[in-house]
Parts: structure tokens; sequence; C-alpha cells
């Protein structure tokens, strides 16, 4: 069971990467390249901290105790506020120049698409 949950939870992330990086495509195509590599950079800023989440809790090769499962969570959870805060100050300072409009559509839209998570997490 559980590992059903961790194959389906990877594919999820799978799932985010190729949503953002095929509209990020064509946003690059259509409008600009700028928009489209800063869409790309926000959905990364978002779906990183979530692949570094679900490493934490699913990247075991064994079967924890309970307490140990919750110990994952709350350590990934808060690697994944640290990693946020971190990529995103990583953008705004290195990547010049960045359509902002465009990079927070990435990251939006990167956690927006947790919403299709039921569909293929099941």
């Amino acid at each position: 069971m559980i590992s059903a949950k961790k194959k389906a939870v990877f594919r999820f992330l799978l799932l985010q990467l190729m949503l953002t990086f095929f509209v990020s495509l064509g946003i690059f195509y259509i409008v600009n390249g700028l928009y489209g590599y800063s869409f790309l950079l926000g959905g990364l800023t978002s779906i990183l901290p979530n692949v570094y989440m679900a490493w934490r809790v699913f990247g075991h090769k064994r079967i924890l105790p309970a307490k140990e499962v919750v110990k994952s969570f709350y350590r990934g959870e808060a690697g994944k506020l640290v990693l946020t805060v971190l990529l995103l100050s990583l953008v705004f300072i290195l990547v010049k120049p960045l359509a902002a409009g465009s990079f927070f559509a990435g990251f939006s839209l990167a956690i927006l698409s947790h919403w299709l998570s039921p569909a293929v997490i099941r």
C-alpha cells in the first residue's frame, strides 16, 4: 500500500514538472523567451520543495514506526519551507531580467496543480 502511494506521489510530481515545462515552452514560443523562462523558474520554485518533501516522507527503504513517520513529515515540511524561501530569494537576487508576473503565474500554477492530485493519486 505504501509503495503504491509512493509511486503515485512521484508520478504526480513528474506530472507537475511536465505541465510546468510544456506551458513554459508554449509561453516561450508564443509570447517571449523572458516570460517563458520566468514562468519555468516560478514553477520550479514551487515544485522542487515538493520533491524534497516527498523524498523526506517516502524516501525510506523500510517501514518506519509511526513516531519516525511523524518526524519525517515535520522535517520535510520545515525543509520545504526553508527551500521555498531560499529559492525565491535566489531567483529574485540572481535572475535579471525577470518577468515577475510570469514568475508568479508559474509558481501559482504549480501550487494550484495540487487540485489534480486526487485524479492521479488513488
